[in-house]
């Protein structure tokens, strides 16, 4: 008898034999199961959907119940790959002190990136350090040309730190940015199989990249990068240096 009744709570199919079974013995206590026999089709041949069976162990109102307390939350890591870097984001959230007055104002600042792009993250670094210390619009204009297939998710990147700086950070006017900072980084990389002759094989390794990105409020500067030193700055400076010598415990 109990093993008629773990089958119902599993969700068996029961023969007819069994059903008549319980009608004789405990026939006032199967009556409901008896009566609902045409809707759950309990033959020897089906199984009982397991749906079917929470009408008569949950109410209505749990049937459809989800617990969703943390699948609002993104995710931040899939097995060992981040999905989130751990500290870039919190540059967004610094609040400084309000500038004296007098002084220029603290321009904006606005971070933004990109993980596990498809990409080589050498071949990556070309792009990465081809728009530094471009205007934002020069920057999406030069990337929309580009060669290479990664410009194309540096443009995206790009574009979508452009509209986070006027809906979050407060940007009057979305050209006023320049790149300040643009890096990449190795993301995970995954390990295949290729198949060799006599049953040997070989190791595949689809790498992935990731990328950076930090605009800054104003007009770009003149040179990114301290410009080269002519022949008469070489010479001051060498100069200088010799002047500067002094010996230790000399008189």
């Amino acid at each position: 008898m109990m093993m008629i009744l773990w089958q119902m709570r599993l969700g068996l199919s029961l023969t007819k034999v069994s059903f008549k079974c319980l009608q004789q013995v405990f026939c006032p206590q199967f009556q409901a199961y008896s009566s609902c026999r045409s809707v759950l089709q309990i033959t020897s041949t089906h199984r009982t959907p397991a749906c079917c069976w929470s009408m008569f162990h949950t109410s209505s109102l749990q049937v459809s119940y989800r617990n969703t307390e943390f699948e609002d939350e993104p995710l931040k890591k899939v097995g060992r790959a981040r999905l989130v870097p751990p500290n870039w984001t919190k540059y967004n959230t610094v609040v400084y002190k309000p500038t004296p007055i007098g002084e220029p104002e603290r321009p904006a600042e606005i971070c933004h990136f990109r993980m596990n792009i498809k990409y080589s993250t050498k071949k990556m670094w070309y792009i990465a350090q081809m728009i530094r210390g471009f205007s934002i619009d020069e920057a999406i204009k030069q990337l929309a040309f580009h060669k290479r297939k990664g410009a194309a998710h540096v443009k995206e990147v790009l574009e979508e730190a452009q509209e986070m700086a006027v809906r979050d950070h407060n940007v009057e006017f979305k050209s006023n940015l320049w790149i300040s900072d643009s890096f990449c980084t190795r993301g995970i990389i995954v390990k295949g199989l290729r198949r060799h002759a006599r049953a040997r094989y070989g190791i595949i390794q689809y790498r992935y990249t990731n990328f950076f990105v930090r605009l800054r409020e104003g007009k770009p500067p003149k040179h990114y990068y301290p410009p080269e030193m002519t022949g008469n700055e070489l010479m001051e400076r060498y100069i200088q240096k010799q002047r500067e010598r002094r010996l230790l415990y000399g008189l």
